[in-house]
């Protein structure tokens, strides 16, 4: 691990597993710790569901070159997992060492969306990877990117959402914004960042009851997702389980 120079403000947590892990996610998490002045922690879900399928007798693996089967084992498997755990903390270790970014790392048993709904209590930001984080923009650049915000305007919201603007420069933004009961990103918040970024932005809006049916559709797709200050852990994991790119929760 780096050494840490300096008094860090909370943690940025990367969860990612071995379908999810990407050089893009590291970039996002190394980008928002420099930008939080936080230390980076990079952690590496081995997929528990992942490994008691690959025990089974009946389990067999199919290459996409040649369609041809092998059996598979969970001690095939568990070597799999530890060399991406190998490559996602080397990445991590470049990366974070180019920005100047304290950085450490562990590898846990579990699912990665579970890391995300029971973060510690030093942890300001955690980052869930997502294994179809890319939307297809080769076919439409004029697409804008998508962000989905949902909870409380908090100064954390405010520096998240003012790292991924920036992160991609001169592109058009849509935001959509969810309502929830209370946990609403406050109208007076929209029309500051309608000022602060004149015509990149435009503003839409949904009910969560309308966004988990949206995402249950073909095409229904976002960039990043920025969840913050939502307690109500029922609807939140529903939202991580349906969400199709990386998603920012925080605390």
């Amino acid at each position: 691990m780096a050494k840490q120079s300096r008094k860090h403000r909370g943690r940025v947590v990367l969860a990612a597993d071995a379908g999810s892990y990407s050089v893009t996610s590291v970039n996002l998490a190394v980008a928002m710790a420099a930008s939080a002045g936080s230390l980076l922690h990079g952690l590496f879900v081995e997929d528990e569901d992942l490994l008691q399928i690959t025990g089974l007798p009946c389990s067999r693996e199919i290459t996409l070159t040649t369609a041809t089967e092998r059996s598979t084992s969970s001690e095939q498997m568990q070597r799999s997992l530890r060399l991406v755990a190998h490559q996602f903390r080397q990445t991590l270790q470049q990366q974070a060492q180019a920005f100047q970014v304290s950085w450490r790392f562990d590898t846990l048993r579990g699912r990665v969306r579970d890391v995300g709904l029971q973060p510690a209590s030093d942890v300001t930001y955690t980052i869930l990877a997502n294994p179809s984080a890319q939307r297809l923009r080769s076919t439409r650049p004029q697409l804008a990117r998508k962000i989905l915000l949902l909870g409380d305007t908090s100064k954390a919201l405010e520096q998240a959402l003012k790292m991924l603007i920036e992160r991609y420069g001169h592109e058009d933004i849509e935001l959509t914004l969810v309502a929830n009961g209370d946990a609403s990103v406050t109208k007076t918040a929209a029309e500051r960042w309608l000022r602060r970024y004149g015509r990149r932005i435009t503003l839409a809006g949904l009910t969560l009851k309308e966004l988990l049916a949206r995402l249950g559709q073909p095409g229904a797709a976002y960039d990043f997702a920025i969840l913050a200050g939502y307690d109500r852990n029922e609807d939140k994991a529903l939202l991580v389980k349906a969400l199709r790119c990386p998603i920012i929760l925080i605390a």
